[in-house]
């Protein structure tokens, strides 16, 4: 049986016809991408319109007059303790006198009924 043919074209158009799908297929893929480029920039001018607006919004505004502190609102009474005009924190004294304190009850020997 006799062996069959080899094309006499065949070596020639293999490497036209990589070289050809390896350009259409660039050529799809760059316009697939300036298409969803586009997309994506026209979905993105309204964000961007409603970011600036924040910004210029925000910009006009006045500092917050609130205290930048955490914890319980102060309160407007001063230390009970003689010469101290440090702002009230318990019991009437000011956070270093209500230690003060709160130490010396501690050390203070208890009866013992009263525990």
């Amino acid at each position: 049986m006799a062996r069959p043919r080899k094309p006499r074209f065949a070596p020639l158009l293999a490497p036209f016809g990589d070289e050809l799908l390896r350009v259409v297929r660039a050529e799809i893929t760059r316009q697939l991408t300036v298409a969803v480029q586009s997309a994506v920039t026209k979905a993105l001018r309204p964000l961007r319109a409603e970011l600036l607006r924040l910004r210029r919004e925000l910009a006009q505004k006045p500092p917050s007059t609130r205290p930048h502190h955490r914890g319980r609102p102060r309160s407007e009474r001063s230390c009970a303790a003689r010469g101290c005009e440090r702002p009230h924190v318990a019991r009437g004294l000011c956070k270093n006198h209500y230690q003060r304190l709160r130490y010396a009850e501690r050390k203070t020997p208890q009866a013992p009924g009263n525990r």
